[in-house]
């Protein structure tokens, strides 16, 4: 089973659709970006998307009425859509920061991956996601950014529940031409 399960996230056919449909929006010339700040926008778009997953998630809520304030019927397409999304800009900045080939895993590292047990304390392993993103942008660490992508995959897979045909649909969609 754990072998059907990382046939279905295909990570080169994922990073060749984001990279296309990046491209084509380019092409028509509706991107605001230019060399200078490619990077930078992408890695804030990353950052906000990152954001709205922690948001839309309510798991780091301060006031338990957000928490349940929940749209049960919706929530766990929400959490997808949102997964799905970071992972287009995990895959877009590491295309323009030419490191695809730590985003691309084995059948190995994914399956260590979606091994490890759930986290409980979810603020830990945010911070800790952001934080290797941070030290991954600012110290240009491929191997930050890398842990950094690899806790995110466990963040949304595990410890979220993403299931990986409803993320692999979902990333498909978004990132359709």
């Amino acid at each position: 089973m754990e072998y059907e399960v990382f046939r279905l996230l295909k990570f080169d056919e994922m990073i060749q659709q984001a990279v296309a449909k990046f491209n084509n929006i380019g092409q028509k010339q509706q991107l605001l970006l230019n060399g200078n700040n490619k990077q930078q926008k992408l890695f804030i778009q990353l950052d906000l998307s990152l954001a709205k997953l922690a948001e839309d998630s309510k798991r780091f809520s301060v006031y338990k009425k957000d928490q349940e304030n929940i749209d049960v019927k919706n929530y766990k397409k929400m959490i997808t859509k949102d997964v799905a999304n970071i992972m287009k800009y995990y895959l877009l900045f590491a295309s323009v920061h030419n490191w695809l080939d730590i985003i691309v895993i084995d059948e190995e590292d994914y399956n260590k991956i979606t091994s490890i047990a759930a986290d409980r304390d979810f603020n830990q392993v945010y911070l800790s996601i952001k934080r290797m993103m941070f030290n991954g942008f600012y110290n240009h660490s491929k191997k930050d950014f890398q842990f950094s992508w690899k806790m995110f995959l466990k963040f949304g897979i595990v410890d979220l529940g993403v299931d990986d045909k409803s993320l692999s649909s979902q990333f498909s969609e978004i990132n359709s031409l």
